[in-house]
Protein backbone atom coordinates (compact mmCIF):
# COMPACT_ATOMS: atom_id res chain seq x y z
CA UNK A 1 0.00 0.00 0.00
CA UNK A 2 1.36 3.44 -0.92
CA UNK A 3 2.17 5.79 1.93
CA UNK A 4 0.53 9.09 2.78
CA UNK A 5 2.07 12.00 0.90
CA UNK A 6 2.87 15.47 2.21
CA UNK A 7 2.71 17.77 -0.81
CA UNK A 8 3.75 21.41 -1.07
CA UNK A 9 1.87 23.07 -3.95
CA UNK A 10 3.03 26.56 -5.01
CA UNK A 11 0.63 28.37 -7.33
CA UNK A 12 0.76 31.58 -9.32
CA UNK A 13 -2.99 32.10 -8.88
CA UNK A 14 -5.29 33.89 -6.48
CA UNK A 15 -8.06 32.00 -4.62
CA UNK A 16 -10.67 33.30 -7.06
CA UNK A 17 -8.66 32.00 -10.05
CA UNK A 18 -7.55 28.59 -8.83
CA UNK A 19 -10.81 26.63 -9.06
CA UNK A 20 -10.07 25.32 -12.53
CA UNK A 21 -6.99 23.29 -11.61
CA UNK A 22 -4.93 23.92 -8.46
CA UNK A 23 -7.73 23.87 -5.90
CA UNK A 24 -9.64 20.79 -7.18
CA UNK A 25 -6.40 18.81 -7.38
CA UNK A 26 -5.41 19.86 -3.84
CA UNK A 27 -8.89 19.05 -2.52
CA UNK A 28 -8.97 15.65 -4.25
CA UNK A 29 -5.54 14.74 -2.87
CA UNK A 30 -6.73 15.59 0.65
CA UNK A 31 -9.85 13.47 0.10
CA UNK A 32 -7.52 10.60 -0.79
CA UNK A 33 -5.80 10.92 2.55
CA UNK A 34 -2.80 13.10 1.73
CA UNK A 35 -1.66 16.36 3.35
CA UNK A 36 -1.48 19.38 1.04
CA UNK A 37 -0.18 22.88 1.62
CA UNK A 38 -1.33 25.21 -1.17
CA UNK A 39 0.45 28.55 -1.58
CA UNK A 40 -1.69 31.16 -3.36
CA UNK A 41 -1.39 34.85 -4.13
CA UNK A 42 -3.60 36.96 -1.87
CA UNK A 43 -6.52 38.63 -3.63
CA UNK A 44 -5.63 42.17 -2.49
CA UNK A 45 -3.30 41.96 0.49
CA UNK A 46 0.05 43.77 0.12
CA UNK A 47 1.48 42.96 3.53
CA UNK A 48 1.55 39.84 5.63
CA UNK A 49 0.98 36.13 4.98
CA UNK A 50 -2.43 34.66 5.83
CA UNK A 51 -2.92 30.97 6.62
CA UNK A 52 -6.05 28.85 6.93
CA UNK A 53 -7.95 25.75 5.88
CA UNK A 54 -10.03 25.43 2.72
CA UNK A 55 -11.88 22.11 2.50
CA UNK A 56 -9.07 20.39 4.36
CA UNK A 57 -6.31 22.04 2.32
CA UNK A 58 -3.85 24.16 4.31
CA UNK A 59 -3.66 27.44 2.38
CA UNK A 60 -0.97 30.10 2.54
CA UNK A 61 -1.82 33.42 0.87
CA UNK A 62 1.24 35.57 0.19
CA UNK A 63 1.10 39.37 -0.32
CA UNK A 64 1.62 40.97 -3.73
CA UNK A 65 2.21 44.59 -4.77
CA UNK A 66 0.96 44.25 -8.35
CA UNK A 67 -2.55 44.39 -9.80
CA UNK A 68 -4.77 42.77 -12.42
CA UNK A 69 -3.11 40.18 -14.66
CA UNK A 70 0.29 41.11 -13.24
CA UNK A 71 -0.84 39.65 -9.90
CA UNK A 72 -0.01 36.21 -11.23
CA UNK A 73 3.48 35.29 -10.10
CA UNK A 74 5.69 38.17 -11.26
CA UNK A 75 6.16 40.24 -8.11
CA UNK A 76 9.61 40.12 -6.38
CA UNK A 77 7.92 41.11 -3.10
CA UNK A 78 5.68 38.05 -3.33
CA UNK A 79 8.69 35.89 -4.20
CA UNK A 80 10.56 37.14 -1.15
CA UNK A 81 7.63 36.58 1.21
CA UNK A 82 7.21 33.03 -0.01
CA UNK A 83 10.90 32.26 0.32
CA UNK A 84 10.96 33.59 3.89
CA UNK A 85 7.81 31.67 4.80
CA UNK A 86 9.21 28.40 3.48
CA UNK A 87 12.53 28.98 5.21
CA UNK A 88 10.66 28.91 8.53
CA UNK A 89 8.29 26.11 7.51
CA UNK A 90 9.07 22.87 9.38
CA UNK A 91 6.45 20.63 7.74
CA UNK A 92 8.02 17.42 6.38
CA UNK A 93 7.14 17.48 2.68
CA UNK A 94 7.71 14.55 0.32
CA UNK A 95 7.64 16.59 -2.88
CA UNK A 96 6.94 20.02 -4.32
CA UNK A 97 4.34 20.60 -7.05
CA UNK A 98 4.92 23.98 -8.69
CA UNK A 99 2.16 25.68 -10.69
CA UNK A 100 3.80 27.20 -13.74
CA UNK A 101 7.39 28.44 -13.44
CA UNK A 102 7.05 32.16 -12.86
CA UNK A 103 9.38 33.93 -10.42
CA UNK A 104 7.03 33.74 -7.42
CA UNK A 105 6.57 30.00 -7.90
CA UNK A 106 9.82 28.56 -9.23
CA UNK A 107 12.36 30.48 -7.11
CA UNK A 108 10.79 29.68 -3.71
CA UNK A 109 10.32 26.10 -4.93
CA UNK A 110 13.96 25.76 -5.98
CA UNK A 111 15.20 27.16 -2.67
CA UNK A 112 13.05 24.72 -0.70
CA UNK A 113 14.03 21.85 -2.99
CA UNK A 114 17.75 22.47 -2.44
CA UNK A 115 17.38 23.03 1.28
CA UNK A 116 15.53 19.75 1.87
CA UNK A 117 16.60 17.66 -1.14
CA UNK A 118 13.04 17.24 -2.44
CA UNK A 119 11.84 16.22 -5.91
CA UNK A 120 10.15 19.06 -7.78
CA UNK A 121 7.38 18.63 -10.34
CA UNK A 122 6.14 21.57 -12.40
CA UNK A 123 2.75 22.00 -14.05
CA UNK A 124 2.37 23.54 -17.52
CA UNK A 125 -1.14 24.89 -18.11
CA UNK A 126 -0.96 27.00 -21.27
CA UNK A 127 1.24 28.05 -24.17
CA UNK A 128 2.10 31.41 -22.61
CA UNK A 129 5.20 32.66 -24.43
CA UNK A 130 6.28 33.21 -28.02
CA UNK A 131 3.57 32.36 -30.51
CA UNK A 132 1.06 31.74 -27.73
CA UNK A 133 -1.25 33.71 -25.49
CA UNK A 134 1.14 36.62 -25.01
CA UNK A 135 1.16 37.32 -28.76
CA UNK A 136 -2.58 36.98 -29.22
CA UNK A 137 -4.29 38.32 -26.10
CA UNK A 138 -1.92 40.66 -24.30
CA UNK A 139 -1.60 44.41 -24.93
CA UNK A 140 1.50 45.79 -26.59
CA UNK A 141 2.99 47.16 -23.36
CA UNK A 142 2.67 43.73 -21.74
CA UNK A 143 4.39 42.01 -24.67
CA UNK A 144 7.15 44.61 -24.63
CA UNK A 145 7.80 44.26 -20.90
CA UNK A 146 7.22 40.54 -20.46
CA UNK A 147 7.55 38.84 -23.86
CA UNK A 148 11.09 37.48 -23.48
CA UNK A 149 10.73 37.06 -19.72
CA UNK A 150 7.53 35.04 -20.15
CA UNK A 151 9.15 32.72 -22.68
CA UNK A 152 12.29 32.32 -20.58
CA UNK A 153 10.43 31.37 -17.43
CA UNK A 154 8.08 29.13 -19.38
CA UNK A 155 10.89 27.05 -20.88
CA UNK A 156 14.10 27.36 -18.87
CA UNK A 157 13.30 25.14 -15.88
CA UNK A 158 11.28 22.25 -17.34
CA UNK A 159 14.15 19.84 -18.12
CA UNK A 160 15.85 20.51 -14.77
CA UNK A 161 13.00 19.15 -12.66
CA UNK A 162 12.16 15.59 -11.68
CA UNK A 163 8.72 15.62 -13.29
CA UNK A 164 6.29 17.60 -15.42
CA UNK A 165 2.52 17.61 -15.83
CA UNK A 166 1.11 19.15 -19.02
CA UNK A 167 -2.41 20.17 -19.92
CA UNK A 168 -2.10 19.19 -23.60
CA UNK A 169 -0.26 16.74 -25.83
CA UNK A 170 1.26 19.71 -27.73
CA UNK A 171 2.95 20.91 -24.54
CA UNK A 172 4.19 17.37 -23.93
CA UNK A 173 5.87 17.40 -27.36
CA UNK A 174 7.29 20.85 -26.68
CA UNK A 175 8.66 19.61 -23.34
CA UNK A 176 10.41 16.68 -25.03
CA UNK A 177 11.97 19.16 -27.44
CA UNK A 178 13.29 21.08 -24.42
CA UNK A 179 14.96 17.93 -23.12
CA UNK A 180 12.37 16.49 -20.71
CA UNK A 181 12.39 12.68 -20.69
CA UNK A 182 8.99 11.32 -21.84
CA UNK A 183 8.73 8.99 -18.84
CA UNK A 184 8.84 12.04 -16.56
CA UNK A 185 5.81 13.67 -18.25
CA UNK A 186 2.15 13.18 -17.32
CA UNK A 187 -0.58 14.45 -19.65
CA UNK A 188 -3.17 15.86 -17.23
CA UNK A 189 -6.02 17.77 -18.91
CA UNK A 190 -8.28 19.92 -16.79
CA UNK A 191 -11.02 18.01 -15.06
CA UNK A 192 -14.47 18.80 -13.79
CA UNK A 193 -16.79 18.23 -10.84
CA UNK A 194 -19.79 16.35 -12.28
CA UNK A 195 -21.57 16.39 -8.94
CA UNK A 196 -21.44 20.20 -8.73
CA UNK A 197 -22.74 20.53 -12.32
CA UNK A 198 -25.49 17.93 -11.96
CA UNK A 199 -28.49 20.11 -12.82
CA UNK A 200 -31.96 19.29 -14.22
CA UNK A 201 -33.27 20.09 -17.70
CA UNK A 202 -33.03 23.54 -19.26
CA UNK A 203 -36.62 24.51 -18.41
CA UNK A 204 -36.07 23.89 -14.69
CA UNK A 205 -32.80 25.81 -14.76
CA UNK A 206 -34.40 28.76 -16.54
CA UNK A 207 -37.15 28.93 -13.94
CA UNK A 208 -34.50 28.81 -11.21
CA UNK A 209 -32.57 31.82 -12.55
CA UNK A 210 -35.57 33.71 -13.97
CA UNK A 211 -35.01 33.36 -17.72
CA UNK A 212 -37.76 33.15 -20.34
CA UNK A 213 -38.63 29.54 -21.23
CA UNK A 214 -39.39 30.35 -24.87
CA UNK A 215 -36.71 29.90 -27.54
CA UNK A 216 -33.42 28.00 -27.63
CA UNK A 217 -30.42 29.17 -25.62
CA UNK A 218 -26.83 28.68 -26.79
CA UNK A 219 -24.29 28.77 -23.97
CA UNK A 220 -20.75 30.14 -23.79
CA UNK A 221 -19.00 29.92 -20.42
CA UNK A 222 -16.00 31.83 -19.13
CA UNK A 223 -14.82 33.90 -16.18
CA UNK A 224 -12.67 36.63 -17.69
CA UNK A 225 -10.88 35.19 -20.73
CA UNK A 226 -13.44 35.17 -23.52
CA UNK A 227 -11.14 33.82 -26.24
CA UNK A 228 -12.58 33.87 -29.76
CA UNK A 229 -16.04 34.91 -28.60
CA UNK A 230 -16.49 37.79 -31.07
CA UNK A 231 -17.08 35.53 -34.14
CA UNK A 232 -19.96 33.89 -32.26
CA UNK A 233 -21.97 37.10 -32.65
CA UNK A 234 -22.00 36.61 -36.42
CA UNK A 235 -22.93 32.97 -35.84
CA UNK A 236 -25.78 34.08 -33.58
CA UNK A 237 -27.03 36.50 -36.23
CA UNK A 238 -27.22 33.61 -38.72
CA UNK A 239 -28.95 31.29 -36.25
CA UNK A 240 -31.54 33.98 -35.49
CA UNK A 241 -32.64 33.96 -39.12
CA UNK A 242 -33.87 30.40 -38.56
CA UNK A 243 -34.77 30.70 -34.87
CA UNK A 244 -35.73 34.35 -34.21
CA UNK A 245 -36.01 33.78 -30.45
CA UNK A 246 -32.63 32.07 -30.10
CA UNK A 247 -30.30 33.63 -27.55
CA UNK A 248 -26.60 33.43 -26.74
CA UNK A 249 -25.91 33.29 -23.00
CA UNK A 250 -22.40 34.42 -22.03
CA UNK A 251 -21.14 34.08 -18.47
CA UNK A 252 -18.35 36.07 -16.85
CA UNK A 253 -17.14 39.60 -17.45
CA UNK A 254 -17.31 39.66 -21.23
CA UNK A 255 -15.49 42.43 -23.15
CA UNK A 256 -17.64 45.50 -23.80
CA UNK A 257 -17.16 45.08 -27.54
CA UNK A 258 -19.36 41.95 -27.46
CA UNK A 259 -22.49 43.93 -26.64
CA UNK A 260 -21.54 46.54 -29.26
CA UNK A 261 -21.05 43.84 -31.90
CA UNK A 262 -24.39 42.29 -31.04
CA UNK A 263 -26.12 45.66 -31.35
CA UNK A 264 -24.45 46.40 -34.67
CA UNK A 265 -25.47 42.95 -35.96
CA UNK A 266 -29.09 43.42 -34.93
CA UNK A 267 -29.03 40.71 -32.23
CA UNK A 268 -28.61 42.85 -29.14
CA UNK A 269 -31.86 41.47 -27.72
CA UNK A 270 -30.67 37.95 -28.37
CA UNK A 271 -27.60 38.31 -26.16
CA UNK A 272 -27.63 37.49 -22.44
CA UNK A 273 -24.61 38.71 -20.47
CA UNK A 274 -24.69 37.35 -16.93
CA UNK A 275 -21.55 39.05 -15.64
CA UNK A 276 -19.48 37.32 -13.00
CA UNK A 277 -21.33 34.44 -11.33
CA UNK A 278 -20.68 32.92 -7.91
CA UNK A 279 -19.45 29.35 -8.20
CA UNK A 280 -22.67 28.04 -6.63
CA UNK A 281 -24.87 29.73 -9.25
CA UNK A 282 -22.69 28.89 -12.25
CA UNK A 283 -24.16 25.39 -12.96
CA UNK A 284 -27.73 26.70 -12.97
CA UNK A 285 -26.98 29.27 -15.65
CA UNK A 286 -25.14 26.71 -17.77
CA UNK A 287 -28.08 24.39 -17.35
CA UNK A 288 -30.31 26.96 -19.11
CA UNK A 289 -28.57 26.18 -22.41
CA UNK A 290 -29.81 23.66 -24.96
CA UNK A 291 -26.29 23.37 -26.34
CA UNK A 292 -22.90 25.01 -25.97
CA UNK A 293 -20.43 26.64 -28.32
CA UNK A 294 -16.68 26.47 -27.89
CA UNK A 295 -14.94 28.40 -30.69
CA UNK A 296 -11.47 26.90 -31.01
CA UNK A 297 -9.60 28.00 -34.16
CA UNK A 298 -6.33 26.31 -35.07
CA UNK A 299 -3.84 28.70 -33.50
CA UNK A 300 -0.69 28.02 -31.46
CA UNK A 301 -2.32 29.07 -28.19
CA UNK A 302 -5.28 26.75 -28.77
CA UNK A 303 -3.16 23.79 -29.87
CA UNK A 304 -1.15 24.23 -26.67
CA UNK A 305 -4.02 24.40 -24.21
CA UNK A 306 -7.07 22.56 -22.94
CA UNK A 307 -10.32 24.59 -22.75
CA UNK A 308 -11.45 24.36 -19.14
CA UNK A 309 -15.05 25.13 -20.05
CA UNK A 310 -15.48 21.81 -21.85
CA UNK A 311 -15.46 19.97 -18.52
CA UNK A 312 -18.40 22.04 -17.29
CA UNK A 313 -20.18 21.59 -20.62
CA UNK A 314 -19.82 17.81 -20.41
CA UNK A 315 -20.90 17.69 -16.76
CA UNK A 316 -24.10 19.61 -17.48
CA UNK A 317 -24.95 17.01 -20.12
CA UNK A 318 -25.48 19.19 -23.17
CA UNK A 319 -23.85 18.84 -26.62
CA UNK A 320 -21.12 21.22 -27.78
CA UNK A 321 -20.25 22.70 -31.17
CA UNK A 322 -16.54 23.35 -31.57
CA UNK A 323 -13.62 23.07 -34.01
CA UNK A 324 -11.26 20.14 -34.69
CA UNK A 325 -8.19 21.73 -33.11
CA UNK A 326 -5.56 20.18 -30.86
CA UNK A 327 -6.78 17.77 -28.20
CA UNK A 328 -10.39 18.88 -28.69
CA UNK A 329 -10.55 16.90 -31.94
CA UNK A 330 -9.58 13.69 -30.16
CA UNK A 331 -12.05 14.37 -27.34
CA UNK A 332 -14.97 14.67 -29.75
CA UNK A 333 -13.91 11.66 -31.80
CA UNK A 334 -13.47 9.44 -28.76
CA UNK A 335 -16.59 10.36 -26.79
CA UNK A 336 -18.96 11.81 -29.45
CA UNK A 337 -20.02 14.75 -27.31
CA UNK A 338 -21.08 17.18 -30.05
CA UNK A 339 -20.44 18.44 -33.57
CA UNK A 340 -17.21 19.77 -35.07
CA UNK A 341 -17.37 22.67 -37.50
CA UNK A 342 -14.96 24.42 -39.82
CA UNK A 343 -13.69 27.81 -38.64
CA UNK A 344 -16.42 29.46 -40.66
CA UNK A 345 -19.54 31.25 -39.33
CA UNK A 346 -21.89 29.49 -41.76
CA UNK A 347 -20.67 25.99 -40.93
CA UNK A 348 -20.74 26.77 -37.21
CA UNK A 349 -24.31 28.04 -37.66
CA UNK A 350 -25.38 24.92 -39.54
CA UNK A 351 -24.05 22.60 -36.84
CA UNK A 352 -26.02 24.53 -34.22
CA UNK A 353 -29.18 24.48 -36.32
CA UNK A 354 -28.79 20.74 -36.88
CA UNK A 355 -28.76 20.10 -33.13
CA UNK A 356 -31.72 22.43 -32.53
CA UNK A 357 -33.71 20.69 -35.24
CA UNK A 358 -32.75 17.20 -34.03
CA UNK A 359 -33.33 17.23 -30.26
CA UNK A 360 -33.03 13.44 -30.04
CA UNK A 361 -29.48 13.64 -31.44
CA UNK A 362 -28.66 16.51 -29.10
CA UNK A 363 -29.93 14.51 -26.13
CA UNK A 364 -27.79 11.50 -27.01
CA UNK A 365 -24.69 13.65 -27.46
CA UNK A 366 -25.40 15.29 -24.11
CA UNK A 367 -25.68 11.91 -22.42
CA UNK A 368 -22.36 10.90 -23.99
CA UNK A 369 -20.81 14.09 -22.64
CA UNK A 370 -22.08 13.50 -19.11
CA UNK A 371 -20.78 9.92 -19.20
CA UNK A 372 -17.32 11.09 -20.32
CA UNK A 373 -17.25 13.63 -17.50
CA UNK A 374 -18.03 10.95 -14.94
CA UNK A 375 -15.71 8.22 -16.19
CA UNK A 376 -12.68 10.10 -17.49
CA UNK A 377 -12.66 13.81 -16.60
CA UNK A 378 -13.90 13.84 -13.03
CA UNK A 379 -11.13 15.40 -10.93
CA UNK A 380 -11.31 12.38 -8.66
CA UNK A 381 -10.36 10.14 -11.60
CA UNK A 382 -7.59 12.45 -12.82
CA UNK A 383 -6.16 12.91 -9.33
CA UNK A 384 -5.69 9.16 -9.00
CA UNK A 385 -3.50 9.32 -12.11
CA UNK A 386 -1.58 12.25 -10.64
CA UNK A 387 -1.13 10.38 -7.37
CA UNK A 388 0.37 7.40 -9.24
CA UNK A 389 2.66 9.80 -11.09
CA UNK A 390 3.84 11.27 -7.79
CA UNK A 391 4.77 7.82 -6.50
CA UNK A 392 6.54 7.04 -9.75
CA UNK A 393 8.60 10.23 -9.61
CA UNK A 394 9.44 9.59 -5.96
CA UNK A 395 10.63 6.11 -6.96
CA UNK A 396 12.78 7.52 -9.76
CA UNK A 397 14.15 10.22 -7.45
Amino acid sequence: MNSKLHVLMISNERPSKCRQRAYPIAKSLVERGHDVTLMLIAERRRLGVVEGYWDGVWTVESPDLLWGRLRSGWDPWNTLNRALYLRADRRPYDLIFCWETRPATIHPALLHKRRHNLPLITDWMDWWGRGGIIDEFRPGWYRLLFGRIETYYEEAFRARMEGLTVISTALARRAVGLGVQPERILHLPNGTDPEHFNVPDSAACRRKVGLDLDGPIIGYASQDTHFDLAPMIEVLARVVRRFPRARLLVTGDAPKQIAKLAGASGVGRNLILTGFLPYEEFPWYLGCADLFVMPFPETVYNIGRWPSKVGAYMSVGRPTVSNPTGDVKGLFEKHNIGRLAEWDPEDFCQQIIFLLEHPEVAQQLGENARRAALTEYDWKVLTRKLESFFYRILGMA
